[in-house]
C-alpha cells in the first residue's frame, strides 16, 4: 500500500508512516505516543496508547476482501468504557475509500461514513427507543433501532492511523439499527449527527491475509487465547476462573458478585451476597468441554432465568411498566454460554429436565413487518409460537457482557418447536437468535469425554409458555371437533362452539395472571 506521508516520531525517533489522506493522527508503533498530523508534520499530543491484549487476530497491515474490493487495515481504535471494551478497525480499500470494521463478540459489520442530506431530518437521541423505525435517504429499506447506548469513555487507545483525534473521559450517545444484512450507526455529537452505513460480514469469508497466529498472540501477551486463568473474588475470597481473551465479565459462583478482569486481577463491579450459590446444581460445569463435529467448545458461563408474563414484560421493555409490577411464574430455565477458538460463541438452553436446544445470535436479520414480526422469504408472517419474559436469578462464570440479577428480557418465539427464531428485547437492545432442538443422545455424545451431562430437575409450573401453548392447541382441536356439526345443522351451533372455546381460553388467561 502506498505511503502518503512518513516522518520520524518526535518522541523516540522511530519511523511513522501514514497511508490515508484522511488521517489526522497516528500512534507511533515503537513508543505508542499519539501523534498529531498537521502542517508542521508530526507533533506530540501528550497521550500514550496502551492497547489491552484482547487476542484479536486482526492487526495493522492485515489484508482482506469485502464485496470484491481488497482492503488493508491501517488503524485501530480500542475504547474502554464502564461496560467493557470494543474495537473499531480502520481500513482502506483499493479504490482509496476508507471504512470501519467493527467487532462485537465475534460478529462483524463493515461501515462507511455517509453524508446526511441537509433536508433529511434524523430522530433526536431522546426520541429513539428499541424497535423504532429509522429511515435514511440512502436506502429504500426500513431500519429498526437495535442498540441504544450512552457510554462513559474511560480511555481510548490507538494503533496505526485514524481520521480523528479520540477524546478521553467523554460521554458518547450512539444508536445502531439493522435491516436484514444492512447496518447503520448514528453517532450523536454535541452539535450534529454522524451517519455510518454498511452491512454484516462473515469474518471467515473476508479472504484474510497476514492475520496474527495463535503463537504470535501468545508471544505478545505471554498467554494463550482460551487458556484458563484464576483469581480470588474480592468480595468473598472464592476462586473465580475465566478464559484469556474471551470474556470480560465474571460472576462469582460463591457469592454472585459481578466482577471484571484488570491485569489478571478480579475487581468488583457490583457485590452480591447470594448464599449457597455454590450449591446450585448445574447440568454442565464451568470448564467442561464438548466435541461438536470435531470442534472443541468450552462451557464458560451459566445463567438461571425465571419466566415472566409476556405481555407485562413487553410493556416493561417499552418503558410503559415498572419491572416490579411484572407477574412471574416459578418456572426456571438455564442457559450455558460456550466458546470455541478463535472467536465463536453459542448457547445451550435447558428449558426443562430433558428439553435442550442449541442457540446462536444472528448477525443478519429476517425481514420484519412494522410490528417487528419476522417474515418468510415470500412475505408471509412467520408462525408465532408464544411470548414470555425472563429475569436472571443468578449467573456463574464468564460472559461477554455484564450479567446482573433481575436483568429482564422479552422473548417472542417463531417457527416450530424444533427450529425457532427468537426475538429478544430489553429496554436498550434488540436481537434475533436461532435455536435448534437437541436430543439427549446428541448432547450426551458431545460431552461424553468430559463427564457427560448431569441429570437436573428444573422447577416447573403447569403455566409455562410451552405448556400453555399445548393446552391452547388442545382446545383448538376440540373447537374443530365441535364444529363438525356445522356442516349438518344450523349456524346457531357454530356460535355456541365459539362461545364455549372463548370461555375456556379466558379461564386459562385468568389462571396465567
Amino acid at each position: 500500500m502506498a505511503i502518503v506521508f512518513s516522518a520520524a516520531c518526535p518522541s523516540c525517533g522511530g519511523q511513522v508512516s501514514i497511508h490515508s489522506k484522511t488521517a489526522v493522527m497516528a500512534a507511533c508503533p515503537y513508543c505508542q505516543s499519539n501523534l498529531i498530523l498537521g502542517d508542521q508534520g508530526l507533533t506530540l499530543s501528550g497521550v500514550h496508547s496502551a492497547i489491552l491484549e484482547d487476542f484479536s487476530a486482526i492487526q495493522i497491515g492485515a489484508r482482506g476482501t469485502i464485496k470484491n474490493q481488497s482492503f488493508t487495515v491501517i488503524g485501530r481504535l480500542q475504547v474502554q468504557y464502564q461496560g467493557g471494551t470494543w474495537n473499531e478497525w480502520y481500513v482502506q480499500l483499493s479504490d482509496g475509500r476508507t471504512g470501519w470494521l467493527s467487532d462485537s463478540n465475534g460478529h462483524y459489520v463493515y461501515l462507511e461514513s455517509v453524508e446526511i442530506p441537509s433536508n433529511h431530518r434524523l430522530p433526536d437521541f431522546e426520541d429513539v427507543s428499541v424497535g423504532s423505525v429509522i429511515r435514511v435517504t440512502q436506502a429504500s429499506d426500513i431500519f429498526y433501532a437495535c442498540d441504544i447506548r450512552t457510554a462513559h469513555i474511560l480511555k481510548s487507545a490507538v494503533q496505526g492511523e485514524l481520521p480523528f483525534i479520540p477524546k478521553q473521559n467523554e460521554v458518547i450517545r450512539v444508536v445502531d439499527a439493522r435491516t436484514t444484512h444492512q447496518f447503520l450507526t448514528l453517532d450523536y455529537k454535541a452539535d450534529h449527527i454522524e451517519l455510518f452505513m454498511g452491512h454484516a460480514v462473515d469474518f471467515t469469508k473476508l479472504n484474510w491475509q497476514n492475520l496474527r497466529t495463535e503463537r504470535e498472540m501468545q508471544e505478545s501477551s505471554g498467554k494463550i487465547k482460551g487458556s484458563t486463568e484464576e483469581s480470588k473474588c474480592p468480595n468473598c475470597g472464592g476462586t473465580v476462573q475465566w478464559l484469556n481473551g474471551v470474556a470480560e465479565h465474571i460472576n462469582c459462583r460463591y457469592c454472585g458478585s459481578e466482577l471484571t478482569i484488570d491485569d489478571n486481577i478480579a475487581k468488583i463491579i457490583k457485590a452480591h451476597n447470594i448464599r449457597n450459590l455454590q450449591a446450585k446444581r448445574m447440568a454442565l460445569q464451568i470448564g467442561q468441554t464438548a466435541n461438536i463435529n470435531g470442534q472443541t467448545w468450552t462451557v464458560i458461563g451459566m445463567m438461571s432465568q425465571t419466566e415472566l408474563d409476556g405481555d407485562a414484560t413487553e410493556l416493561y421493555v417499552q418503558n410503559k411498566m415498572k419491572k416490579e409490577f411484572i407477574p412471574f411464574t416459578h418456572d426456571e430455565w438455564h442457559e450455558y454460554l460456550l466458546f470455541s477458538f478463535p472467536d465463536q460463541f453459542m448457547w445451550l438452553v435447558q428449558s426443562s429436565d430433558d428439553d435442550w436446544a442449541m442457540a446462536k445470535t444472528e448477525n443478519t436479520w429476517p425481514k420484519l413487518n412494522t410490528r417487528l414480526q419476522p417474515l418468510t422469504p415470500s412475505g408471509r408472517t412467520l408462525d408465532k409460537l408464544y411470548t414470555y419474559g425472563g429475569a436472571v436469578q443468578y449467573a456463574v462464570g464468564a460472559f461477554y457482557y455484564q450479567v446482573s440479577p433481575q436483568d429482564t428480557t422479552f422473548y417472542a418465539d417463531y417457527g416450530t418447536e424444533h427450529n425457532k427464531l427468537s426475538l429478544e428485547m430489553t429496554p436498550d437492545e434488540m436481537s434475533f437468535s436461532s435455536a435448534r432442538k437437541l436430543s439427549n443422545a446428541t448432547l450426551e455424545s458431545w460431552f461424553k469425554a468430559s463427564g457427560g451431562v448431569q441429570k437436573l430437575k428444573l422447577p416447573k409450573n403447569t403455566g409455562t409458555h410451552s405448556n400453555r401453548e399445548n393446552i391452547r392447541n388442545t382446545l383448538l382441536a376440540i373447537f374443530g371437533v365441535l364444529n363438525i356439526p356445522i356442516f349438518f345443522s344450523s349456524p346457531f351451533q357454530f356460535f355456541i362452539s365459539i362461545f364455549i372455546v372463548m370461555i375456556l381460553l379466558n379461564a386459562i388467561d385468568r389462571d396465567e395472571d
